[in-house]
């Protein structure tokens, strides 16, 4: 009978084979995706006295709720679009504050940019793009913000498209609840 004997050095190479093997079938998404997003320097963008701290990434949320609000022009359906950028009350303090379209377009052009890209756009910048997409949109040069960007019409939301009940024999729909 033979006696085996494994040094430390045996051992340890062991449990790193060990470890390689399990890395191969069990894969922490979590660790993997807060690393990236460490990586990510947030925007901050300051509107009447808040700073809000804009997600690293456009969260799946905003888009999902552009898309399923994008015919409500309703107040609520807005701002449930808005709240995951910057939270639930943001919209109406713009409001009680006295934000104008032209601010709020502003505003949603800068945000937009720099989630995806901080540091990309200034709100000069924002302001200069925003007005020139006014102009094309007024001499029927653009598309609407609803089919190229996704971004928020004017004051009252996701969509630019006018709907008429009287005119067209069209329903303005409702949001789903």
């Amino acid at each position: 009978m033979t006696e085996h004997t494994t040094d430390s050095d045996d051992l340890h190479d062991l449990l790193n084979d060990a470890r390689e093997s399990l890395d191969e079938v069990f894969a922490d998404a979590d660790a993997f995706f807060a690393a990236e997003v460490e990586q990510v320097r947030s925007a901050t963008i300051r509107l009447y006295g808040v700073d809000y701290e804009l997600p690293a990434r456009v969260p799946l949320t905003f888009n999902m709720l552009l898309a399923r609000h994008a015919e409500d022009e309703s107040m609520d359906a807005f701002a449930r679009v808005l709240a995951p950028l910057f939270g639930a009350s943001a919209l109406q303090h713009w409001l009680d504050s006295g934000i104008d379209d032209r601010q709020l377009g502003i505003v949603l052009a800068w945000s937009i940019a720099n989630i995806k890209a901080p540091g990309v756009i200034s709100l000069r910048q924002a302001a200069e793009a925003y007005d020139k997409q006014q102009t094309e949109r007024a001499e029927g040069k653009a598309p609407t913000a609803s089919a190229t960007s996704g971004a928020a019409s004017s004051k009252t939301g996701p969509s630019s498209k006018r709907t008429s009940g009287g005119s067209t024999g069209s329903r303005r729909k409702r949001s789903r609840r």
